[in-house]
């Protein structure tokens, strides 16, 4: 009896699609294929919901190591986002010299109060990626005006049956990939979740040429009704001897926030 066998391209392409990977994508030989049914798209979208709730309150203190500074410097502040409304409110608490300065976030203004003058001034968007308070973060960071889930199309990369994270065991690995209108600066950002919380592990970015540019880790997870990290270690690639750690002491999710928070007077009022 005579047999027809399809070629062995486009039976790659079908396994290929049945994995999730898109047509034409070459899967990386030391990650295991992604499950079935499960899209990149989902993984983010789910990441997004562990990461940040309808609103969300955080105190922390972030420590910035550079050649410059004789000592690490450490910026304590409080953060409100409200993800629905698109605005958020970041109190600075201490060093003294800083306390008390403010950014507001109404969508799609950022402004930033400084209280030495006394005066309120709007960041443009050319800032956004400037860095923030010195750090090796940027404005668009800390306000989260990019979004991962808008701006982005998803892609899978596999699984990493081994991720070199203390706290994981197995790792989803996504590409995340800049709409052509999106309002963003990386080529591509490259993304660990690990598969048990769906918490990310790190994300490292690209510029448009493809050099990575930065890595951004995440570490002590805690767990009260979700995981989330306590730890951010950012470090930029391009510049030796940088490195700025986020220390989390406090976060609440899910909570009301009070409409006069997200307002300029309320930038200019006395820390408490």
């Amino acid at each position: 009896m005579n047999r027809r066998f399809a070629p062995v391209s486009v039976l790659l392409a079908f396994a290929a699609l049945l994995a999730g990977w898109p047509a034409g994508a070459e899967p990386d030989p030391e990650l295991d294929p992604p499950p079935p049914g499960l899209t990149a798209r989902e993984v983010a979208d789910r990441v997004e919901q562990v990461f940040r709730g309808d609103t969300t309150y955080i105190d922390a203190t972030m420590i910035i190591r550079s050649p410059r500074l004789p000592e690490p410097r450490a910026v304590r502040f409080r953060s409100w986002d409200d993800r629905s409304g698109k605005r958020s409110f970041i109190r600075i608490v201490s060093p003294p010299k800083d306390k008390g300065m403010t950014f507001l976030k109404l969508h799609p203004n950022l402004w930033n109060y400084i209280p030495r003058v006394e005066r309120t001034v709007r960041i443009p968007p050319s800032m956004m990626l400037q860095s923030w308070m010195g750090s090796d973060f940027s404005n668009d960071d800390l306000v989260r005006e990019s979004s991962q889930l808008d701006d982005y199309d998803h892609r899978w990369l596999g699984v990493d049956p081994s991720p070199a994270h203390p706290e994981s065991e197995r790792a989803y690995r996504i590409e995340y990939i800049p709409r052509e209108d999106a309002p963003v600066v990386w080529g591509r950002i490259v993304a660990a979740i690990d598969v048990a919380r769906m918490v990310p592990l790190w994300q490292a970015y690209y510029d448009e040429d493809g050099t990575k540019m930065r890595m951004l880790r995440y570490a002590d997870f805690a767990i009260e009704g979700r995981p989330f990290p306590l730890t951010w270690v950012m470090t930029p690639l391009d510049k030796e001897g940088h490195e700025t750690r986020v220390e989390v002491h406090e976060i609440r999710f899910d909570e009301p926030l009070d409409d006069r928070l997200f307002t300029k007077r309320a930038m200019s009022r006395p820390v408490r």
